[in-house]
């Protein structure tokens, strides 16, 4: 009887030595990191921008230059000094842009064109070319010079 006792004493002292080793305090705290502070958090590299913002290095380059986005210096750079730094916030707010859309869009449709000519359809490839969708100027930032 003795030793029965002794096997559930045991069996609830493990069960609260694992329940002490849990690896986040609480629910809330899972998937929170560190936030970064100073030029780290402020400033984004162009690697790190492109891989966000999921586009090609010639898009995002176009993007910025239509939007009217420019690199940064920031104080202390992070991450070398041959690296080009972007705001974090101007790449948030290409993230949203309707234009990084029709990009996408765009490519979609070269991508069909494409597969129709190496599949030698040419009457589909004809036919999609025709229906290419035609770029809206309308968003884009325009300086005026006076």
């Amino acid at each position: 009887m003795a030793k029965a006792g002794v096997a559930a004493k045991a069996r609830v002292d493990r069960k609260a030595n694992i329940k002490q080793k849990k690896k986040f305090k609480d629910r809330n705290s899972i998937g929170i990191t560190k936030k970064n502070v100073g030029s780290a958090g402020r400033y984004t590299t162009r690697t790190q921008a492109v891989k966000k913002l999921q586009v090609t290095l010639k898009d995002f380059r176009r993007l910025c230059i239509l939007k009217g986005i420019y690199p940064r210096e920031p104080k202390k750079k992070f991450k070398g000094g041959n690296t080009t730094y972007y705001f974090a916030k101007d790449v948030a707010f290409l993230s949203h842009e309707p234009l990084l859309h029709k990009f996408r869009e765009q490519k979609a449709f070269l991508k069909k064109i494409r597969r129709a000519c190496g599949r030698h359809e040419k009457k589909i490839a004809k036919r999609l070319d025709a229906r290419r969708p035609v770029r809206a100027h309308e968003g884009m930032v325009y300086k005026l010079d006076y």
